[in-house]
């Protein structure tokens, strides 16, 4: 029979010596609910500024013209969201974006006009640097204003032989977007809170694992706590309790760090996900109950790794294969659509990012969420048993 008072008293312990290491108060509070947040919104700001100034700069555009083409370089030369310089040579225009003092170029090749005039297809070509961000930046700009005076030609053929406008537009399409606001920042809510969810689960309790198992054997304070009355499993559940604990703050801290600014309302963040920021506390109560088997088997998966490595040092070179465990399928969360086959629910990881992309899409799928559910606390269980088994064994538990 186990003492269940024995692993409480095990787990107090380790708890109390986890927060009054400052390296896990800011790993586990502090970051995900400032730094994390910041950084976001940070990145996005800076982001979304330099690509407002992309749009906005006026760029600087070359023109070679092997035969006169008045109706286009007369049409480039107004246009004020382009600065134009003309080159008598293909040669010189492409040295001139190799120093950069022009980003792209058109070449007008011989007979363009001709073509034009006959109702044909000017042959056209776009010089361009595809190692150089403003030169492609310049290439997207001149393709969309030759787009723009395809329009503009083509309306005047239409006018020259009497047709009506519609006679280019065979159809007429109308798009109605069925989504409200609140829909939509919900997707988007969706596509970037798992991932960080997974993480924040998978990584928040790194440090007090390492420190738990590996720690003691390095400090030589893992003899002391055997010979306690505790039991081996006692041992193992009162460490596990307290990273499984560790790792939920950390999931909670890094959701309350995303979902707080939105529910203050934020402008930048309103920007990003819709006018209309909304969730309901219920989708939030699902996520939270799916965060607890994910907490509990990567807290299993660190537990196992930090029994069986020497010190903490070799426990860190142990990680690799769990990042991959965790990483990977996190990452193709954000690829993989709501609407997922059936089989995704029984791959670890990726069951609980894609069932929480359910819950924020408004995809609820009863039957997917409980196979996630069973198949992650099943997972849970199998590293729990691995975890207490290498706790048994003496050679693994002794080693230095």
């Amino acid at each position: 029979m186990f003492n269940h008072s024995l692993s409480l008293v095990v787990f107090k312990k380790e708890i109390l010596e986890s927060i009054r290491d400052k390296r896990v108060i800011l790993g586990v509070i502090i970051s995900p609910l400032l730094v994390t947040p910041l950084l976001i919104g940070t990145i996005l700001f800076f982001a979304g500024k330099k690509e407002m100034e992309k749009r906005q700069a006026v760029v600087d555009i070359g023109i070679v013209e092997q035969q006169p083409f008045p109706e286009l370089s007369d049409w480039l030369d107004e246009n004020e969201t382009i600065d134009t310089s003309h080159f008598a040579t293909r040669e010189e225009a492409s040295q001139a974006i190799q120093d950069r003092t022009i980003r792209a170029a058109v070449v007008i090749s011989q007979g363009a006009q001709e073509q034009y005039r006959d109702n044909g297809s000017a042959a056209l070509e776009i010089l361009f640097n595809a190692s150089n961000e403003n030169s492609l930046n310049a290439l997207g700009r001149t393709r969309d204003l030759l787009r723009q005076f395809d329009k503009f030609a083509l309306k005047k053929r239409i006018q020259a032989v009497s047709l009506p406008e519609s006679f280019a537009s065979p159809t007429d399409i109308e798009t109605t977007n069925l989504a409200t606001s609140k829909s939509t920042g919900s997707l988007v809510l969706g596509m970037i809170l798992p991932y960080f969810i997974v993480i924040s689960a998978a990584f928040g309790g790194i440090q007090t694992a390492f420190d738990l198992c590996a720690g003691e054997k390095e400090r030589g304070t893992m003899e002391t706590l055997v010979v306690s009355p505790a039991s081996r499993d006692e041992i193992v559940r009162g460490k596990l309790l307290t990273i499984l604990l560790i790792s939920l703050i950390a999931s909670f801290c890094a959701i309350t760090g995303i979902l707080a600014p939105l529910a203050f309302g934020l402008e930048l963040f309103k920007d990003i996900v819709g006018d209309q920021i909304s969730f309901d506390f219920l989708s939030v109560f699902w996520m939270l109950l799916l965060v607890i088997p994910l907490a509990l088997f990567t807290s299993s998966l660190l537990l196992v790794i930090s029994s069986f490595a020497r010190n903490q040092k070799e426990a860190q070179t142990y990680i690799l294969p769990f990042i991959s465990i965790v990483i990977l399928p996190a990452i193709l969360s954000s690829v993989i659509g709501a609407e997922s086959s059936l089989y995704t629910a029984f791959v670890p990881v990726l069951n609980i990012s894609v069932t929480m992309k359910q819950i924020f899409g408004n995809l609820f799928e009863p039957l997917y969420f409980a196979i996630s559910l069973s198949t992650s606390l099943l997972y849970a269980f199998f590293a729990m048993r691995l975890a207490t088994a290498l706790f048994q064994r003496e050679q693994i538990l002794f080693r230095t």
